[in-house]
């Protein structure tokens, strides 16, 4: 026994030795690729160089934020972010930016969103120089980061072929990427596509995913604690892709997008969140598709037979999250 004991002991700095060799292996690869991700972006090739430095932050998503190669990581993904949107914004001449965190003039800011709708605190910064109050009406550019504040609440159409909007409530912020692109970082939203076969594309701080539909379709997103996205559909038969799988969302069901795929699929009541939801009812102009979520939602009625008083919490994996079941609706 005793000598089986001292065996295992003399394990235990093999292990350690072990495990530090990988973890420097580990630092050393995200190294490599933080180099490749600033040559790339220095020979203006910036989606490549975003591709290369998100990989880079996924292997380390695991260490601490305050590590040193985190947040050099986190630094040059915002710069080659900056100089990629500054790239677009000037119709794709590329210039060398001594400094590339500089903010432009409100007088040169672009117009690809409107503000259809605003009440409350909301800013807008990055790009352009800040903005603190916004009005209906008034525009805002690629690239700029929207926050909105507790009681605060904006919806937005861009301004291109196939309109998209976005509205979201309380306390929210995103990021304009592109008409049909958003950087989700945290908050809940509603976002429509008013046309047929058209894309939106959605970023939070763990996945990006591809919303499609052969016609005009809606959905609810939630930023989740652990940075994925909770999506509810609304309207449509939207197919939702991501880099760890796909999936079909019909109106009333609901998915966890993580990044390894999405999560099993539940059913909400349209009915509920037709009354319930801020997102739904705290503007003074209900959303324009609203009529059709209505017969969705009675459609939905007719075809459920047994309900349940439910909280959905929060996700744990893509096999399990959190679901709180209250009572049975007697209906």
């Amino acid at each position: 026994m005793r000598l089986l004991g001292y065996s295992i002991l003399l394990l235990y700095p093999f292990l350690f030795i072990l495990l530090a060799n990988n973890q420097s292996l580990l630092y050393l690869e995200v190294e490599q690729l933080l180099l490749e991700g600033k040559e790339l972006a220095d020979n203006e090739q910036f989606s490549e160089s975003l591709k290369v430095l998100n990989r880079a932050l996924g292997l380390l998503k695991q260490t601490p934020r305050s590590h040193p190669l985190r947040v050099e990581s986190e630094k040059l993904m915002r710069v080659t972010k900056g100089r990629f949107l500054v790239a677009r914004y000037r119709g794709g001449e590329i210039q060398n930016f001594t400094d590339p965190n500089a903010l432009r003039p409100l007088s040169e800011e672009s117009r690809e969103f409107k503000v259809l709708q605003v009440f409350g605190k909301v800013l807008t910064r990055k790009v352009w120089e800040p903005r603190d109050e916004i009005r209906i009406g008034e525009v805002l550019g690629l690239g700029r980061r929207v926050t909105t504040l507790p009681k605060g609440g904006i919806e937005l159409v861009s301004s291109s072929i196939s309109p998209i909007t976005l509205r979201t409530v309380q306390a929210s912020s995103f990021d304009l990427i592109s008409p049909n692109q958003f950087a989700l970082h945290s908050g809940s939203f509603v976002l429509h596509s008013t046309v047929k076969n058209s894309t939106i594309i959605i970023e939070s701080p763990m996945v990006e995913v591809k919303l499609s539909c052969k016609n005009p379709f809606a959905f609810m997103a939630g930023i989740t604690t652990n940075g994925g996205v909770k999506i509810i559909g609304l309207l449509g038969e939207v197919s939702l892709r991501s880099d760890g799988g796909k999936l079909e969302l019909l109106p009333g069901e609901l998915t966890f997008a993580l990044s390894d795929g999405f999560s099993r699929k539940m059913n909400v009541e349209l009915s509920t969140l037709l009354v319930t939801s801020n997102l739904l009812t705290d503007f003074e102009q209900p959303p324009v598709f609203l009529k059709k979520l209505r017969q969705q939602a009675m459609m939905q009625a007719l075809r459920t037979r047994k309900r349940f008083r439910t909280v959905v919490g929060d996700v744990k994996g893509t096999e399990n999250f959190e679901l709180k079941v209250l009572q049975e609706d007697p209906r």
